[in-house]
């Protein structure tokens, strides 16, 4: 049993338009027109189908635009057309053509507005027949709410600075501050109102001293 093919490491999504198709050969010339539509997919798992021209020519034009996600990598991914005629029974379709694209092959898969000419092949691998698409290939949008992850530095650095030496004083239990291992000092709490002038603030919590804080008067010089 053949292993399953790996997903696509890119999502991408191949944009079609069926345009038209010319020389097909009418399958059903014994009971009438022609009423051709297709059948097309790149995963053989999500099929999607046109609709029928029933016009009664062996010339159909559909003019229809699909999405197709690629689940497969684009070296692995081919693009498969059937051609089918349309009647009202549950026996199955006469098959009119068939294609078969190699999208890592496609030249310009980024030109969605080119309209490219595809020969058709009929069951017994004879040629007969052409088909015109537009074909694309786009990296697939994300949704509207779509977020990305903010990497590990938006959070932290991937070093973070050691923890400070403790302190020599003995630390107790202070309810409402939670230092941080990846922040620096703490900042000290404002001053008391009734410090002496030029006394500096000691902090238990913290490994340094402040000396900035000042009254509203310096103190005069010490004689001499």
């Amino acid at each position: 049993m053949a292993s399953p093919r790996p997903p696509s490491p890119k999502p991408l999504d191949l944009e079609l338009v069926i345009v038209s198709a010319k020389h097909l050969k009418n399958v059903n010339w014994k009971n009438g027109d022609l009423k051709p539509y297709c059948v097309f997919w790149v995963d053989p798992d999500r099929r999607a189908s046109s609709r029928s021209d029933d016009s009664g020519s062996t010339r159909p034009i559909w003019n229809e635009r699909f999405t197709l996600p690629m689940t497969f990598p684009l070296q692995e991914s081919i693009l498969a057309l059937d051609i089918f005629h349309s009647k009202p029974s549950e026996i199955p379709k006469p098959l009119v053509a068939t294609l078969r694209i190699p999208l890592f092959d496609l030249s310009d898969p980024d030109d969605l507005n080119r309209i490219r000419t595809f020969e058709l092949t009929r069951p017994s691998g004879r040629p007969q027949g052409k088909i015109r698409l537009k074909i694309g290939i786009r990296k697939r949008p994300l949704p509207d709410n779509y977020h990305y992850a903010p990497q590990a530095s938006y959070y932290y650095n991937s070093a973070p600075p050691p923890p400070p030496p403790p302190s020599s004083h003995q630390t107790r239990e202070f309810r409402g501050f939670s230092p941080s291992p990846y922040s620096t000092f703490p900042p000290p709490p404002s001053p008391p109102p009734s410090l002496p002038p030029y006394t500096s603030y000691h902090d238990s919590y913290a490994p340094f001293s402040s000396p900035y804080y000042y009254s509203s008067s310096p103190p005069p010089p010490p004689p001499p």
